[in-house]
């Protein structure tokens, strides 16, 4: 049996994050880290309708080109989201070496962390991860906690 990974919550909202990629992976995991983090650099060719939206809006910077060593300057962690198994895997070796926590989307692997499912309702936040086995799973637990939060929250109103 595989070592669970230790959930460990963490400001920040001050950190560097770099997003290698740009299509609906990168897209979702974007637009999740926008609720904790208030810098988020995509280094892409392209991007989707929807970040490209979020470059006009501001709410992140987006450099439009290929990856390299250089993309990780000032990066406090890196999340490597491309289609291409070999670039999000130098990316990881890349962030190994500058001793930059990585989340490679395609091997568990290769991550020092992994990127969970998020469910908040308030301030109350629940990262629920399937230890990079079933996505399937995490996204079906992460409904699940999201309905008690609702819950909770329901009821709060109601006592007082």
């Amino acid at each position: 049996m595989q070592k669970p990974y230790f959930p460990l919550f963490t400001d920040i909202s001050q950190k560097q994050i770099v997003v290698v990629g740009g299509g609906k992976i990168a897209e979702r995991r974007v637009k999740t880290l926008l609720e904790f983090a208030e810098h988020i650099r995509i280094v892409s060719p392209a991007v989707t309708e929807e970040l490209h939206r979020l470059v006009k809006s501001g709410r992140i910077d987006w450099r439009e080109e290929y990856y390299t060593f250089d993309s990780l300057k000032d990066a406090d962690i890196v999340l490597a989201a491309t289609d291409a198994a070999a670039c999000n895997e130098e990316v990881a070796e890349d962030c190994k070496i500058r001793n930059i926590p990585v989340n490679a989307a395609h091997k568990k692997e290769l991550c020092d962390f992994y990127f969970p499912a998020i469910a908040s309702c308030g301030n109350i936040v629940a990262g629920i991860t399937a230890g990079g086995y079933s996505h399937a799973q995490a996204r079906e637990a992460r409904k699940r906690v999201e309905e008690a939060l609702r819950a909770i929250q329901g009821s709060e109103g109601q006592h007082e």
